[in-house]
């Protein structure tokens, strides 16, 4: 079972990114309109600003779409709404399939799960590509860090205290993924601000730890429950 440990570990990625309380969140900046009243729109925010301007507009967020991570064992891609969310997150190979909708969450067993529970051959023919629930017995391992990973409200509110600090450097122009950008450097972060309409939205986050996330907010994509016949219901569920 330790791959499935390690697997809730990398859920728990989008939880431990900040410092401070138990309820931080990993990095995840989007929608960050950064305007200044004493800029106009197409200035971007400066040094000493550019922290609580990122932070505030992260709160105000309908939805979050999050790609990325540290490149070697953890990987996330998970689109976030209020009303629900879906997505993969993968660690050392082992990747779950998840959707929220309201507040109830599924996974998508898979023979990488499978292996990793040592369920048998008939057992896991029983759950192949099935949506577990999570508060069944065969997922509670993964629960509490996955019930967070899919939480915008807690994503967004322990990300935007992790934004807003003191000791961003001044804007640079640069060029990411062919577009120009503006990036801004605090310690060993950095984050980086595109225009997007009459602002600046903060598209990306690099940390030595947590590697690199991209972020897109165009509006909320909601999922909807699965079928009754996609849905586990034997023994365990």
């Amino acid at each position: 079972m330790s791959r499935c440990l390690l697997l809730a570990a990398a859920a728990a990625l989008v939880c431990t990114s900040c410092s401070g309380s138990g309820e931080n969140a990993a990095q995840s900046l989007v929608s960050a309109a950064a305007s200044s009243p004493a800029k106009p729109f197409d200035a971007p925010p400066d040094a000493a600003t550019v922290g609580e301007t990122a932070a505030s507009q992260l709160k105000m967020s309908v939805a979050l779409h999050v790609k990325g991570g540290d490149s070697r064992k953890t990987k996330l891609d998970l689109q976030l709404n209020h009303d629900s969310a879906g997505g993969t997150i993968e660690s050392d190979g082992l990747a779950m399939q998840l959707l929220r909708v309201g507040d109830k969450i599924w996974v998508k067993y898979n023979k990488g799960m499978a292996d990793a529970a040592r369920l048998s051959a008939k057992d896991f023919a029983a759950v192949d590509g099935k949506w577990v629930p999570m508060d069944s017995p065969m997922a509670g391992i993964f629960r509490e860090a996955l019930t967070r990973a899919l939480d915008l409200d807690f994503f967004v509110g322990s990300v935007a205290d992790d934004l807003d600090r003191p000791g961003y450097s001044e804007g640079e122009p640069v060029d990411l993924a062919s577009a120009p950008a503006v990036r801004y450097r605090n310690g060993s972060r950095t984050i980086y601000l595109q225009r997007i309409g009459s602002s600046y939205e903060l598209v990306r986050y690099e940390s030595p730890k947590q590697g690199t996330l991209d972020f897109s907010g165009d509006g909320p994509h909601p999922f909807k429950a699965p079928a009754a016949e996609e849905i586990y219901s034997g023994p365990g569920s």
